[in-house]
């Protein structure tokens, strides 16, 4: 399968690499450092496996449509990709974004309807360009967006489940977005809060409680649009937090790094969509702002430190 990855980042290298071992014909879109690297050298991947591949590495996207691209960017850059890589869209590529956060599919269905949804619990992590820790082996979910039955989905899956990356369908995609989105509403805002590895959400007693009502929080939410879900997301955060124990979560890892966070596409979105259906969903919001500021404190940090 000829596969674009649009963002090589963590997830995006990670997929990229086991799909490129597997023998698809894998191109990695990204930074300039991580292509030069990548061409140069060749990608690393290790933690839970360890392997060295040579897929190819682009700034930009090829002219040739492919049968897949995989959106794996961070959620406030893809409206600008899309934009970017629209020319290599052709009338059989799909769209399948794999992004934490809510929106992504629906800026997609701007530019073409054949859009797969999809969720990944798998841990990664870009250490230096061209090498990424393969952090804690999970599950992935795709299926057409919304909701409905696909073949290419099924296609798809098939070749990801070749290459080491554990996929399902489902017909219900756009629950177990939400589902994902809830769980990182609760590691990702208490984790980066905390500055703390996913473990010890479970590990503190005093968080517990605070857990189970920031993701009820958003089940309400959720449940007022009508959204149903196959797997209830507290069922799935404690298994998201077992098997990502030993991991710090990306909104945190870009706290450390001095980078913008997903924040706005996580809480912001869940308290978005609770005001569109009369709610209020304090506890996002409350995570929302603290996490805003620790950005703001960055950059005022990044500030203070050039000017000095």
């Amino acid at each position: 399968m000829r596969i674009y990855v649009l963002g090589a980042g963590s997830i995006g290298s990670l997929f990229g690499g086991l799909l490129a071992r597997a023998g698809n014909d894998v191109t990695l879109i990204g930074r300039a450092e991580q292509v030069e690297a990548v061409n140069e050298n060749g990608l690393e991947v290790f933690g839970v496996e360890e392997f060295r591949v040579y897929p190819k590495a682009s700034l930009y996207a090829p002219d040739e449509p492919p049968d897949l691209l995989l959106l794996a960017t961070k959620s406030y850059s893809t409206k600008v990709a899309l934009e970017c890589a629209r020319n290599c869209i052709g009338p059989e590529t799909w769209v399948l974004s794999i992004q934490n956060g809510l929106g992504n599919e629906e800026l997609a269905l701007k530019i073409t309807l054949r859009v797969l949804g999809g969720i990944t619990t798998n841990g990664a992590m870009l250490v230096e360009w061209g090498r990424v820790k393969w952090t804690g082996r999970g599950i992935t979910v795709i299926g057409k967006y919304p909701t409905g039955r696909e073949e290419f989905a099924e296609k798809v899956a098939e070749v990801f489940s070749r290459a080491g990356i554990e996929t399902r369908v489902s017909e219900n995609i756009v629950g177990w977005k939400w589902a994902k989105a809830i769980v990182n509403s609760v590691i990702n805002g208490l984790g980066t809060v905390l500055g703390v590895k996913n473990g010890f959400l479970m590990e503190d007693p005093n968080l517990e409680g605070i857990s189970v009502d920031i993701a009820r929080e958003g089940c309400l939410v959720a449940q007022q649009l009508g959204i149903e879900f196959e797997v209830h997301p507290l069922e799935l955060l404690w298994e998201t937090i077992e098997k990502t124990r030993d991991n710090y979560n990306s909104t945190l890892q870009d706290i450390l790094r001095g980078k913008r966070t997903e924040v706005d596409y996580i809480h912001g979105k869940i308290v978005e969509y609770a005001r569109s259906v009369g709610l209020e969903a304090p506890r996002n919001e409350l995570l929302w702002a603290l996490i805003k500021a620790r950005e703001n404190l960055n950059k005022r940090e990044g500030e203070v430190w050039t000017e000095g």
